[in-house]
């Protein structure tokens, strides 16, 4: 029998003596179980007598009240017991989160390792304190720690909640709306990414549980918690932004792909194609100033894979890049190629800034990420998924060749003495890159911390992503930034270990494929046929939203047309993206409506938002069909 097994025996044999106690008036013998019960629930850190404090208080009692002082000793060793209990439940298991009853008190053993453990006791008392904290106008809770469930539960009643654990808690209790850290770290951002996205347009608070302790791990996934929202925001923003301009670059590249066919090379014929080679993949952080001395004398060692904003700063110091990968639509990304001359393959999302092909001079191969790009280039039987930065792109595109290994040069994702870009490609730039008041301490690759910004930083995660998804990646990657920070699983070398004997590399010759044409005018032809279905819903909501309220018959109607719009398949792959955010926080405001709040205003505002949404998206698409229609003049 287990040393808690014994306790636990000798409460209950205690327990099964109190009633005898009282009856003979044994106070002393009473006090004595006092001692015992304080003694063994300072152990366990129990919610009952376990300071020298509550004993003095139950003392007090006494005093006062003999009956309320023997009920007092009695209550508090059957918690004690049920508390033992729970620990011999879970006690092989380490870092668990086990929820319980006590007689109506909800509770939790806290269990984090073998020697660390402790309990908390919910009450509705506490739910109001913790309710009081939250702004009126909160639409939405992430409560971070679950506990026994009461304060879910009771969270559930008011706001959309999300709620997540730092432990592993028991599979019985682990749902859509609750999930274990320790469960899924290895996917956890595309996991609470994905889950980010219900919240969408609902006033969004982050709650650590008061009563968890404040330990690593809790506030390691506080930090993270708020650092993929925050980068789930950012990153729909970004959608929001740029979405309309990815699909008027995708034209205006497809357009210039068709008038300069020659130059054209499918990707498809690159897989595999340099298994037993080395690539050195060219970041711009700060550690690149270092490596270039060490690159002038490995570039003909490696193929050299050089993200666009580092081109410039490569040819100014004789190193000439194998490929070119570049995929930002914005003017800023263009700047980087501003008086530079590519005579390399240029590899390139579709939605990049049409300058950037159109000043390239080499082979153009460029290579679908979305469901519009797959359209524009059916030759291609690749897609390439969306990455959050190019660095990234240029990894997965390395892997995708199958090089042996895949040197990481000035990919830091560190800040330096303050610096997110190395001096010579922050010249290069329109800006100074992205920087926030927020720092977070990472570890590095000489062993020190240092400081990145929650932007890096999410791109720091994104690795695990990718790492993750492909498989036999991780084992490829060797990191040459000594002060950059440490990719976990990664390996560290020196910038000395860099190999230097030349190696022949192989020419691209251009593949002659008849199939490589660019049918544009088919997709513009799929955009166009939305159209006649957004007007009708568009007067129908007209009219609804100047009625001045809308009744929940009349609300559902307008749901059921509106459903059909965005279920219909070619407006789910090739016109939601335009309106995505929109369409998120309009069918977040819906899902809040129908189940915490049935009022005409809200009703009237989902509408109105509605109407605004296809207007907008109206105006998107007479815009990209505008700007396909200039690059044909």
């Amino acid at each position: 029998m287990s040393q808690l097994r014994n306790i636990v025996k000798e409460l209950r044999d205690i327990s099964n003596q109190v009633v005898l106690l009282v009856e003979n008036e044994k106070w002393d013998v009473l006090d004595e179980i006092v001692g015992i019960i304080r003694l063994f629930g300072e152990n366990i850190h129990s919610n009952g007598i376990r300071t020298v404090e509550h004993v003095s208080d139950l003392q007090a009692i006494k005093k006062e009240n003999l009956q309320l002082y023997v009920n007092v000793v009695y209550d508090n060793l059957q918690l004690l017991i049920t508390e033992y209990e729970a620990l011999i439940e879970v006690e092989h298991q380490n870092q668990i989160v086990f929820p319980f009853r006590y007689h109506e008190n909800e509770m939790a053993l806290i269990k984090q390792n073998d020697s660390s453990h402790y309990f908390v006791s919910e009450t509705l008392l506490e739910f109001e304190r913790l309710r009081a904290e939250i702004a009126d106008d909160t639409e939405a809770i992430i409560l971070l720690g679950y506990g026994s469930g009461l304060f879910h539960a009771e969270l559930i009643k008011q706001y959309h909640v999300l709620t997540i654990d730092p432990l592993n808690l028991p599979s019985n209790i682990k749902s859509d709306s609750v999930l274990s850290f320790l469960d899924s770290q290895d996917d956890y951002k595309t996991l609470l990414q994905s889950k980010f996205q219900s919240f969408i347009g609902l006033k969004t608070e982050v709650i650590k549980h008061p009563l968890y302790e404040d330990t690593k791990t809790l506030l390691e996934l506080l930090k993270l918690v708020r650092n993929y929202l925050s980068e789930s925001r950012i990153d729909l923003t970004t959608r929001k932004v740029y979405t309309e301009s990815w699909y008027q670059e995708s034209f205006q590249n497809a357009s210039y792909l068709n008038r300069h066919s020659d130059r054209l090379f499918n990707i498809d014929c690159l897989k595999h194609k340099y298994k037993g080679s080395h690539a050195l993949m060219i970041a711009g952080g700060p550690s690149l100033e270092d490596a270039i001395p060490y690159l002038k004398q490995a570039q003909h060692a490696y193929y050299i894979i050089a993200i666009g904003q580092t081109v410039k700063v490569l040819l100014e110091n004789e190193i000439r890049p194998d490929f070119v990968i570049s995929i930002d639509a914005g003017e800023a990304n263009a700047h980087f190629f501003n008086d530079i001359e590519i005579d390399v393959p240029l590899v390139y999302s579709l939605q990049v800034n049409h300058q950037i092909p159109q000043r390239a001079k080499g082979l153009l191969v460029p290579y679908a990420d979305a469901k519009i790009t797959q359209d524009l280039l059916p030759y291609t039987k690749i897609v390439f998924s969306t990455y959050p930065t190019v660095a990234l792109a240029a990894v997965a595109f390395a892997n995708y060749l199958d090089f042996d290994s895949i040197g990481l040069i000035g990919q830091d994702l560190a800040l330096r003495e303050g610096e997110y870009y190395s001096a010579s490609v922050k010249q290069a730039s329109s800006n100074d890159g992205q920087f926030t008041k927020t720092l977070y301490d990472v570890p590095l690759n000489n062993g020190e911390m240092g400081k990145t910004t929650p932007i890096l930083f999410g791109f720091l995660t994104s690795y695990q992503a990718l790492i993750k998804s492909q498989l036999g990646l991780k084992e490829k990657l060797v990191n040459y930034a000594e002060k950059g920070a440490r990719i976990e699983g990664v390996s560290y070398q020196s910038l000395e270990r860099l190999h230097t004997t030349p190696i022949q590399k192989q020419k691209l010759e251009q593949v002659k494929e008849s199939e490589l044409n660019v049918p544009i005018e088919h997709v513009q032809q799929l955009l166009d046929s939305v159209s006649e279905r957004l007007q009708m819903l568009e007067k129908r909501l007209g009219r609804a939203i100047n009625q001045k309220a809308v009744t929940i018959d009349e609300f559902e109607k307008m749901l059921r047309d509106w459903d059909a719009m965005i279920e219909a398949p070619s407006f789910r792959t090739h016109i939601m993206p335009l309106q995505l955010v929109n369409l998120l926080i309009i069918q977040n405001k819906i899902k809040f409506h129908n189940r915490y709040n049935r009022t005409s205003a809200l009703r009237l505002s989902i509408l109105s938002r509605m109407f605004e949404s296809i207007q907008e998206l109206q105006t998107q698409l007479h815009t990209i069909k505008q700007a396909y229609a200039e690059t044909i003049k």
